[in-house]
């Protein structure tokens, strides 16, 4: 019985994380202030450690050039203004590129670079 605690408390954790990614998606501008870190305007691209209270990083108007992947991000919201972001594990944006979108969780530190617009 104890085998599936692990697998549980994963599952937990999984709908939890996709809750929260719809009821941000679905209505950002009612999050309140304590909760969420949206820039004042709503718009551009931010990234995230650990939960939207902590912010690291805010591209108010992304130009789809070159940029670093902020190493301690673990979520970005493209808030107004993004259409999409491409990481990417090379510090000139070559190689395999990722898809990312405009709402995604990632760990620490998988990517060292990307565009977005």
């Amino acid at each position: 019985m104890s085998g599936n605690v692990p697998r549980n408390a994963l599952g937990l954790v999984a709908a939890a994380t996709a809750a929260a990614a719809l009821w941000f998606a679905a209505s950002p501008a009612s999050a309140s202030p304590a909760s969420a870190s949206a820039p004042a305007d709503a718009s551009g691209l931010v990234f995230y450690a650990g939960d939207t209270g902590s912010p690291v990083a805010h591209f108010p108007d992304p130009s789809g050039e070159c940029t670093a992947f902020p190493a301690t991000a673990t979520l970005l919201i493209g808030w107004s203004g993004v259409t999409d972001v491409t990481a990417y594990r090379t510090a000139d944006c070559s190689g395999q590129a990722t898809g990312l979108g405009t709402l995604r969780t990632f760990a620490a530190g998988e990517f060292v670079s990307f565009r977005a617009s």
